[in-house]
């Protein structure tokens, strides 16, 4: 059985606050209903990471028998030592979607779910939060009412930016209030028992992040996402030092290097590494390892479609310091579990053990088809 190509998939979606485009693909054998699922979703320039993962298959994959392919650790050295791509977001995410199939492809091969590759389940339940539930920007009533809604559904955690989208390095007076106030309405409509995640998406100078989060000590944060750029992590230490809210980050970190800084420099709290950016399945289980090291918890970004997502919940499966999962999927357009079949489906506050071999889904290619990448503003960005 031998590895011929790769076939991509470019689906559109949106839920109330961002557009989304996910690149998924099957890595092909001459055996037509053995394949691996892979998703390599940076958001934009699905082209050139098609192009890239093309020309992997070629140079690398080709002719190769699968079980041999399937060796991911090998794989995964080669294509990052030995290419220009290594290391920055473009050429991670490639590398990511590409190991994430080849886990995909040998679960499948060896009859096995992923997760009991990856040394076995340490938890039969997986514990997600709801992200893409509310209008930004909203009045802080709006707000309250959606975060009504989203408990109702069952959810006990939920993340949300309360910060609008026109603050940069700092905030006026007027829209930091406007801030707080949206975080005391969502505190007064859940409650006490039910986590609020706030997200600053790393635009804050550490003066004002600092001035922010002790702001918002008081409504019982279940942490502080992002309050500065990631560029400089003493930055982020500065802000983890003067505020009581843990801290967490992660999202645009590539690889287990920059994360091993950040936790040397004792700088967060929550590492947030996502599986089709910061090099798949294989790289975050390692950064799991430093992160456990110094007994700190892993809490995956998640901006990703169903196979991203589910590759996710197999590595959350199988990581003892793993503590929640960025979960979006029921706030997407209605196809979302209906593109790649088997999912499971959230109980309550958690999502139940994936099943069936590999990644155990499969992918609706004619659906995959009818969602073709929309046009994206420069001004958009993800949330």
């Amino acid at each position: 059985m031998k590895i011929t190509g790769i076939e991509p998939f470019v689906y559109s979606t949106r839920h109330r606050n961002a557009s989304r485009t996910w690149l998924l693909f099957k890595l092909l054998t001459d055996d037509p209903e053995l394949y691996g699922l892979g998703e390599a979703s940076l958001h934009d320039y699905d082209d050139q990471m098609v192009s890239l993962l093309k020309d992997w298959v070629t140079r690398y994959f080709a002719g190769k028998d699968a079980f041999e392919v399937t060796a991911t650790e090998e794989h995964w050295r080669r294509l990052y030592q030995d290419t220009w791509a290594r290391g920055g977001a473009f050429g991670t995410t490639a590398l990511s979607g590409m190991d994430i199939a080849l886990w995909d492809l040998k679960g499948k091969l060896l009859g096995r779910p992923v997760y009991e590759l990856l040394g076995g389940p340490v938890r039969r339940r997986i514990r997600v939060y709801a992200n893409g539930w509310y209008t930004n920007p909203a009045p802080p009533e709006v707000i309250g009412r959606e975060a009504k809604e989203v408990v109702a559904r069952g959810y006990d955690a939920m993340k949300f930016d309360p910060f609008g989208r026109e603050a940069y390095y700092t905030i006026s007076a007027a829209e930091c209030q406007l801030a707080e106030d949206r975080v005391a309405a969502v505190r007064d409509a859940i409650g006490p028992n039910v986590d609020i995640l706030i997200e600053a998406h790393a635009r804050f100078n550490v003066h004002t992040a600092i001035q922010i989060g002790q702001r918002l000590e008081h409504y019982r944060c279940f942490w502080y996402e992002e309050p500065v750029s990631q560029e400089n992590v003493s930055e982020l230490a500065q802000v983890r030092r003067k505020v009581n809210i843990p801290i967490a980050t992660g999202e645009r970190l590539f690889t287990k290097f920059p994360f091993y800084e950040l936790v040397k420099h004792e700088a967060v709290d929550f590492l947030q590494p996502d599986i089709c950016n910061a090099g798949g399945i294989t790289e975050l289980k390692k950064i799991a390892a430093i992160a456990e090291s110094q007994h700190l918890l892993m809490a995956p970004h998640n901006t990703n479609g169903p196979i991203g997502t589910q590759a996710a919940l197999h590595l959350a499966a199988a990581t003892t310091n793993f503590a929640i999962q960025e979960y979006h999927a029921e706030f997407y357009e209605p196809d979302y579990f209906q593109l790649c079949p088997g999912q499971p489906r959230r109980e309550g506050s958690s999502v139940p053990l994936p099943g069936g071999p590999g990644l155990g889904i499969t992918l609706d290619e004619a659906l995959a088809r009818e969602n073709p990448a929309m046009p994206r503003g420069w001004h958009e960005r993800p949330i």
